[in-house]
């Protein structure tokens, strides 16, 4: 028997399944019916395939956007369930993600402020001090000289937390009915 689809959130059940899938809980993506769903190479499929390293798992997590990133960051805290070197590479997401670009802060930051960075601030430093998985934090100096930081959330991230709870929620509520 197969999940009640949301069709808004087939590909975020793709995504979380080869998550799953990939890490170990191929027994939940089977029992789910969503195997035929997921592409995956040959040797993925092969028993011989090598199971993915510690750096990957926060990767994957870091592509998959800022509610998998939390998950990783919250995973990466709990020394009774992971082994040591998936909690380094899981810390790396605490602060470390890849940030986002110049012309997607350039635009929240007009947008929210209601005025271009220019005439609200002397100074912008595009490079970002850090990145993380809600938003990242730019240097910059106020038109009164004053030095300041900057922290930007990143752009859509509201709706894409709700998209991926709801998502999760209906994963979370089929597995709960069918194991």
């Amino acid at each position: 028997m197969g999940i009640s689809l949301n069709p808004d959130h087939l590909k975020r059940y793709k995504d979380i399944a080869a998550l799953f899938f990939k890490y170990g809980r191929s027994d939940l993506v089977k029992s789910a019916g969503l195997e035929d769903a997921i592409l995956l190479d040959e040797e993925e499929h092969s028993e011989t395939a090598i199971a993915p390293n510690a750096n990957e798992l926060a990767e994957d997590l870091e592509a998959m956007g800022p509610t998998f990133i939390k998950l990783g960051q919250l995973l990466s805290t709990r020394a009774d369930l992971i082994p040591a070197p998936y909690l380094e590479s899981l810390a790396r997401l605490q602060d470390d993600v890849e940030p986002i670009s110049f012309d997607q802060i350039e635009e929240v930051v007009t947008s929210e402020l209601g005025v271009r960075l220019s005439k609200a601030f002397t100074e912008f430093d595009p490079k970002p001090i850090a990145a993380a998985s809600l938003g990242q934090v730019h240097r910059a100096a106020m038109r009164d000289g004053r030095l300041v930081v900057v922290k930007v959330q990143r752009p859509n991230i509201r709706n894409q937390i709700a998209k991926d709870f709801e998502a999760l929620a209906e994963i979370a509520e089929f597995l709960d009915s069918h194991t």
